[in-house]
């Protein structure tokens, strides 16, 4: 059974062990923040804003709690989306298969995107046809590259199709969304989004053999990593930063760089982005003169 959002405050201010008073102060008066309680009026979005903050619960969480027994369709598909991590092609072909079945009922237009991304992602899984999933990719992008604004959803899923396009192409994109992200600075998901993205253009460097360049986002993406403890990107940080100094003749600080990595994901168990990091190492460390294997990482977090 559904919660009504009077409710779900009332359960969080007396897990909090808070009064209605405490709630209330400086935002409204009391007799006002009971009839929100009751269901019997709405807060402003400004005021609701200034609840939460006092009840030390984020937007996030509210709606989680709020909505967690009756998230629509689509809702689940978004979230079903953003918190794939590896690029594993069942996954992918059960996701899309059923966003075409919501498609078939309503159209939407960021539930069509999420469908061109799972498409083009699984193109390039099964075929390796750059171009024709670069086709798809495409799509996402001629959209959004005439909005002036982009919201955090849409740089999310840029940051899923950024290494489809040439390396200039995204680059330039993943600047844009850097840009982007500036109005969100010290916001915790902006931020773990720019890691993703960061990470993401060190690799498409590294491919490019531009390696001062690809150890910029690194370095930039390292102390974020550690503020807010996210240790699998904290590896694959270090790793590529292993490899960027291995291949410009450092090889034991980069040996050092990589055993960080492997500590960490040994620490936290984290199997299948360890078999992936070995990969990648092998890659660019003992192969020449081949196409860049691309590691992803999911932005969701």
């Amino acid at each position: 059974m559904s919660k009504d959002f009077g409710d779900v405050l009332k359960e969080i201010r007396i897990d909090r062990g808070y009064s209605q008073k405490y709630v209330a102060e400086g935002i409204m008066g009391q007799s006002a923040y009971s009839k929100i309680e009751r269901n019997e009026i709405e807060p402003t979005f400004r005021k609701w804003l200034a609840i939460l903050e006092k009840l030390n619960i984020s937007v996030e969480e509210f709606r989680y709690i709020l909505n967690k027994e009756s998230l629509t369709t689509k809702e689940k598909l978004i979230n079903e989306f953003f918190s794939l991590k590896y690029n594993h092609h069942d996954d992918l072909q059960l996701l899309k298969d059923a966003i075409i079945a919501y498609l078939k009922e309503e159209e939407d237009y960021l539930l069509r995107n999420l469908y061109y991304a799972c498409e083009s992602l699984i193109i390039l899984n099964t075929t390796q046809n750059v171009e024709e999933a670069q086709l798809l990719a495409k799509k996402i992008w001629e959209r959004l590259e005439n909005f002036d604004r982009w919201y955090l959803v849409d740089i999310r899923l840029i940051n899923y199709i950024l290494f489809i396009f040439p390396i200039d192409v995204a680059m330039n994109i993943g600047e844009r969304a850097i840009q982007q992200l500036v109005p969100y600075h010290n916001l915790k998901e902006a931020e773990v989004l720019l890691i993703n993205i960061d990470i993401n253009l060190a690799v498409l460097l590294i491919a490019d053999n531009k390696y001062p360049e690809s150890l910029f986002y690194l370095e930039k993406v390292i102390p974020l990593c550690k503020k807010y403890q996210k240790y699998n990107q904290l590896a694959i940080a270090y790793s590529r930063k292993g490899i960027i100094l291995q291949k410009t003749g450092k090889i034991d600080e980069g040996s050092e760089y990589i055993k960080k990595a492997y500590a960490i994901l040994n620490a936290i168990e984290d199997t299948k982005l360890l078999s992936e990091l070995e990969k990648e190492l092998s890659y660019y460390l003992d192969i020449e003169d081949k196409g860049p294997l691309q590691l992803e990482i999911s932005p969701q977090e």
